[in-house]
């Protein structure tokens, strides 16, 4: 895992699970509670972190059921897509764009050459 996801995922561990569930054990946790968070995150307009804090879950119940846990993973029943849906970005350059792309290089290469 890149340093980047390790650290933004423990940061979505810090700043949106454990204040709601650190003192939970993992079997008193269900995915109706799962649900909740994901809800009030997307309502406060971040559906990407509200994705982010269902994988989490997700990786940290199957830790726990891959070493003999007999719990249920509730991210099972929180599918991303019922969380947030992103739209591709379907765009081209225009012409113009294009050419200002290869003025701003060259310009940039010639001032720093």
């Amino acid at each position: 895992m890149a340093d980047s996801t390790r650290d933004m995922r423990r940061a979505v561990y810090e700043r949106e699970l454990k204040p709601k569930f650190g003192n939970q054990k993992l079997a008193e946790i269900t995915h109706e509670d799962l649900r909740t968070l994901t809800d009030t995150i997307v309502e406060r307009g971040a559906p990407a972190t509200a994705v982010h804090v269902r994988e989490v879950v997700m990786q940290v119940f199957r830790w726990a059921i891959e070493r003999g846990q007999k719990i249920e993973n509730p991210a099972d029943m929180v599918r991303p897509t019922t969380i947030a849906k992103f739209e591709p970005r379907d765009r081209a350059l225009t012409p113009d764009e294009i050419g200002l792309m290869y003025q701003f290089h060259g310009a940039y290469w010639h001032h720093v050459l």
